[in-house]
């Protein structure tokens, strides 16, 4: 019997991107899903594209309109997907927002709302689904991360900020979990071809796109097939991407210092074509 038969996933973010390419393969695998995300008639496209490759005798794919950065919406959505539903086994966490910039061009407002989605929207669905799970007696929260968590970047001073945040908060869930039979997996992939690469292009510094293109860049496919690996394998820490390895590997061993020197003479010579321009 596959891994995933006759189990059920709740998916915030899972409308598109690597949400939407995650509960795609999973449900390919004989997973039920439950698709979460602000905007229904995105849900209910995604939902249509799944619901044509599946088992409908076997699975089932729903959708629930939800805010993550809302924490009543969150409590009052995920009771109400748990009852109509059933209590997941799984839990994925890839609801998410950022932009790269300057810092200086950063508003409160930009950094507030980062924060309240990236990092309370997390802390909000494992807060909800947390009392369900120990009920169950188990099950497997997936918080999707960033490279950008791991290692800082030019121009991402408000990304890395709220992805950091899902590191810590991952590293402290991964231990205290445990005596809930609570698995916890925390993925940091490098960018991923999502739409948000042609709104984070309206404002991404030259330097950081230079800076960025080290890590690699993934389908969000390729990105998806790490993320049911790493379940699978309960892995705690999963790195999608050969170059995104490798960049992490050297920037461990070095304390920082193959990947801060590199950068910061990258970003010398960056900064100088643009002035020159």
């Amino acid at each position: 019997m596959a891994y995933f038969s006759n189990k059920l996933a709740f998916i915030t973010g899972g409308s598109s991107g690597i949400g939407l390419a995650t509960a795609n393969l999973l449900a390919s695998q004989g997973c039920s899903l439950v698709l979460m995300a602000r905007g229904k008639p995105s849900l209910d496209k995604a939902c249509k594209y799944i619901e044509a490759r599946i088992d409908k005798t076997l699975q089932s794919v729903n959708t629930l309109s939800m805010d993550v950065a809302d924490n009543n919406d969150v409590q009052e959505k995920i009771k109400l997907a748990v009852e109509k539903f059933g209590i997941p086994g799984i839990l994925i966490n890839s609801a998410g927002v950022g932009s790269g910039d300057y810092f200086e061009n950063i508003s409160y407002e930009q950094f507030d709302r980062a924060m309240k989605i990236n990092v309370y929207g997390t802390r909000n669905t494992v807060s909800a689904i947390l009392p369900f799970m120990k009920q169950k007696g188990g099950g497997h929260i997936v918080n999707i991360s960033s490279v950008a968590g791991l290692i800082g970047m030019f121009g991402y001073s408000l990304y890395s900020t709220t992805k950091y945040a899902l590191v810590g908060f991952s590293e402290c869930l991964r231990s205290e979990l445990k005596r809930f039979n609570i698995t916890v997996t925390l993925v940091c992939p490098p960018e991923v071809k999502t739409p948000f690469i042609e709104e984070e292009a309206k404002t991404l510094p030259p330097e950081a796109r230079i800076v960025k293109n080290l890590a690699g860049l993934l389908t969000p496919e390729q990105a998806a097939q790490a993320i049911v690996r790493g379940i699978k394998r309960k892995k705690f820490l999963v790195v999608p991407g050969i170059m995104a390895k490798s960049l992490l590997f050297w920037h461990r061993v070095s304390n920082g210092l193959l990947t801060r020197l590199p950068s910061d003479i990258i970003i010398k010579f960056a900064s100088r074509i643009s002035i020159k321009k």
